[in-house]
């Protein structure tokens, strides 16, 4: 008995439910999916808040106590170590220490995202912008409720302005580029070097106290090192960059280039090694 293989007959192609081009990966095009298919990132994040306070009796509520206690009780007490007005330097304090917490909710996560998605990614879901969603939703719903709190503050404020808050249409969305992207760069060298997680959480303890966050960079003497650390903490310029409008404080224009050249440079950064190293997640994890 004889076989005969057709040699022109067409051959279906075969392709893993996580496999990758051999080019590498584009982070744009999985930007673009994730955000439109958002279910598994965008239920996570709420899922994970829901679990985390369904035993309480309060709930979800909780949300709203640690940045109330900060905004107004902390607020009133360091308002009187800087001679200020209480119901001025609220909001300012406030607004900084929410965006603070923002910024290290999403930067503390996603050093250890791909560890911590590791049953995930093995399983074959390698669009590891999901994973790095899931850190930025989630910190931007407790965002949310803090930023509740913070317009009580605001609304307190004898030079309070609807304006302020109209700015945050165009800076947040900056701001959240930066975060993301930061984001997406810190995820893939966690996976590639585990100890990032816990460096970056041990340089945020000394960061809050370093970023004008309790006082006012006025504070600074010009020109003196600590200036010059002040201004090279892109942290503070992120800051700087929501609040200050909010404020009716302008930029200064080293704030300007600052998140200029950071817009710019940190999406191209992360793209760049998205698409070098993002195959190799599965073997570092």
């Amino acid at each position: 008995m004889t076989f005969a293989i057709d040699t022109n007959a067409p051959m279906k192609k075969i392709v893993h439910h996580g496999s990758r081009p051999a080019g590498g990966v584009s982070l744009l095009a999985d930007v673009h999916n994730s955000l439109r298919r958002p279910e598994f990132w965008s239920f996570a994040a709420w899922l994970d808040l829901i679990t985390k306070y369904r035993r309480s009796r309060l709930g979800v509520l909780w949300m709203f106590v640690p940045p109330a206690m900060t905004v107004f009780l902390l607020g009133y007490f360091y308002s009187g170590l800087s001679s200020r007005n209480p119901f001025e330097f609220m909001p300012y304090m406030g607004m900084g220490y929410v965006l603070w917490r923002f910024i290290t909710q999403v930067i503390s996560e996603s050093s250890g995202v791909m560890l911590s998605h590791r049953a995930f990614i093995m399983d074959g879901r390698t669009r590891f912008t999901d994973y790095v969603l899931r850190c930025l939703s989630k910190a931007a719903l407790y965002f949310l409720a803090a930023l509740l709190v913070v317009s009580v503050a605001f609304a307190l404020s004898p030079e309070f302005s609807f304006m302020g808050f109209g700015t945050l249409l165009l800076t947040l969305p900056i701001f959240l580029v930066n975060l993301f992207s930061l984001g997406v760069v810190l995820a893939l060298v966690g996976a590639r070097y585990p100890d990032t997680h816990e460096l970056t959480t041990t340089i945020f303890i000394f960061g809050f106290l370093l970023t004008p966050i309790l006082w006012y960079p006025e504070h600074i003497p010009p020109g003196s090192a600590r200036a010059m650390f002040m201004h090279a903490n892109p942290a503070f310029h992120l800051i700087e960059l929501v609040r200050g409008p909010m404020l009716g404080r302008p930029l200064t224009s080293i704030t300007i280039v600052y998140v200029a050249v950071m817009t710019f440079a940190l999406p191209v950064l992360a793209a760049l090694l998205y698409r070098r190293y993002a195959r190799f997640v599965p073997i570092w994890i």
